[in-house]
C-alpha cells in the first residue's frame, strides 16, 4: 500500500537501523503478507476487495524497501494481519531472546505500528513509537470528512504516548542505545 510520507522516514530508519545493528541489538521486520488466493484474508478482504493482489507473497512490492533491507542476522517475521503478534512468533521470538522493549517504526502508523504497539503493551512490553519513523497516511471522506495524514500522525502519535508507551524520536533512541551499549552487547 503506497504511503506517500513514506519516503520521509527512510533516512530516521536507515539511522536507527546502523545503530541497532552496531550495538547488536536484535532488528525485526514485519511483513504484511498474504497467500493470493483469498484463503487466509478473511473479514480483511471485506474492507478490502483487493487485498490478495497488493498484499501477496510472491509481489514484489511487499518486500521492504532496498533502503532499508534486512541483513542476515535480522528476524523477519510475516504477518497476516494489522498487529505484529496477531498468530505470529513475534511474542515467542522477544521472549527467547529476554527483550522487553520494543521499538516500532513504520507504516501505517495508526494501523499495522498502533496495532501492533497495542498488542505489544497486551503483552507486557515496554512500546516505544518514533515520532519521526513512522509514516501515516490521508484518508478519503467516508461520510465524516477527509482526514490528512498529519492530523492522523498527530492524533495516533498522542494517542500511543498517552495510553500505551513513549513517543520520542529517533536521535533520542540512538543516543539511548549508544549509551547503553557503546561497545555493542
Amino acid at each position: 500500500m503506497y504511503v506517500k510520507s513514506t519516503a520521509d522516514i527512510v533516512q530516521p530508519i536507515q539511522k536507527l537501523l546502523q545503530a541497532a545493528r552496531a550495538a547488536q541489538v536484535m532488528v525485526i521486520y514485519l511483513r504484511h503478507i498474504v497467500r493470493g488466493d483469498g484463503s487466509d484474508t478473511g473479514r480483511m478482504r471485506d474492507l478490502y476487495p483487493n487485498v490478495d493482489q497488493i498484499l501477496a507473497r510472491h509481489d514484489p512490492d511487499v518486500e521492504v524497501i532496498e533502503a532499508l533491507a534486512p541483513q542476515s542476522d535480522d528476524v523477519i517475521v510475516d504477518k497476516l494481519f494489522y498487529s505484529g503478534f496477531h498468530n505470529t512468533d513475534l511474542d515467542t521470538v522477544l521472549r527467547a531472546r529476554d527483550v522487553d522493549t520494543i521499538i516500532v517504526c513504520g507504516t501505517v502508523t495508526n494501523v499495522c505500528c498502533e496495532t501492533t504497539i497495542r498488542d505489544g503493551v497486551h503483552q507486557e512490553y515496554k512500546v516505544i513509537a518514533l515520532s519521526d519513523a513512522n509514516a501515516a497516511m490521508d484518508y478519503p471522506d467516508v461520510g465524516f470528512g477527509a482526514v490528512s495524514a498529519a492530523d492522523v500522525q498527530r492524533i495516533s502519535l498522542t494517542t500511543i504516548a498517552y495510553e500505551f508507551g513513549e513517543v520520542t524520536t529517533t536521535a533520542e533512541v540512538i543516543r539511548r542505545i549508544e549509551s547503553a551499549y557503546p561497545h555493542g552487547r
